[in-house]
């Protein structure tokens, strides 16, 4: 990783909580204490087990976030895109991260230091609530959606895994805006690689997905969605 300056004052992320809170004098007295990386595609910068480093900050780019399953498999968390925060798990409560976490594209990133973070935490307020929202909103999600996971079959978990990647990333001229590997759609909907790749071909023959070359995409969003039952339906997370 090669450090860069990319400054909040001009930054376009508005879902990015500290953008949100750039007028606050007491925030601006950290900006300078933030570190900037440019991380190349397939690049990993949180390993799990390593110490807590702080909080990151998707500047530019796209993120997968993931961990070792006791099988030594990869699973997918999330995927995440631009102004969304990585590696909030492990910030606050351990010592270690207990995800992974990769670009998918060239990425830039913007890094607090834990304690930076929460010294900025402790004199905004403002910006502290919006964490506690942001944790709550998180952990309703990942109940949510871990009991619906295990009510569906694996055409489902595979339409549901396109779907939250279609939500996540949107469509220009019919493609999804991620090219992902069959194993990490795999990886991501738990399921193995050959399933999907069979999930997908029977999609493709009944005119609810098209591909070019490792290209998705999902012309109908509404009829793709009526593939998953009501109690399986995807949330974003």
């Amino acid at each position: 990783m090669q450090a860069n300056n990319y400054g909040c004052l001009t930054c376009v992320n508005s879902n990015c909580l500290i953008k949100k809170h750039i007028d606050n004098e007491a925030v601006r007295e950290y900006l300078h204490r933030k570190n900037t990386f440019n991380c190349n595609q397939g690049q990993q910068f949180i390993l799990e087990g390593a110490p807590v480093s702080g909080l990151y900050f998707i500047y530019q780019g796209a993120v997968k976030v993931y961990r070792q399953t006791p099988n030594k498999e990869s699973q997918i968390i999330r995927f995440s895109k631009n102004g969304e925060i990585v590696g909030h798990r492990g910030f606050g409560t351990n010592y270690v991260y207990d995800i992974s976490a990769a670009a998918l594209k060239d990425t830039i990133l913007c890094n607090f230091a834990t304690d930076v973070l929460i010294e900025m935490l402790h004199k905004a307020p403002p910006l502290m609530f919006d964490f506690m929202l942001f944790y709550a909103d998180q952990l309703q999600k990942s109940e949510a959606n871990a009991k619906r996971f295990v009510q569906m079959s694996v055409r489902e978990r595979v339409i549901n895994g396109l779907l939250f990647i279609e939500s996540k990333f949107g469509q220009t001229d019919g493609f999804i805006n991620m090219t992902l590997s069959r194993r990490d759609i795999a990886e991501f909907a738990g399921t193995s690689t050959d399933q999907v790749i069979r999930v997908i071909s029977a999609l493709k023959k009944e005119g609810l997905l098209i591909a070019k070359g490792k290209k998705l995409g999902i012309p109908n969003i509404e009829l793709f969605t009526e593939q998953l039952q009501e109690t399986s339906y995807f949330l974003e997370g």
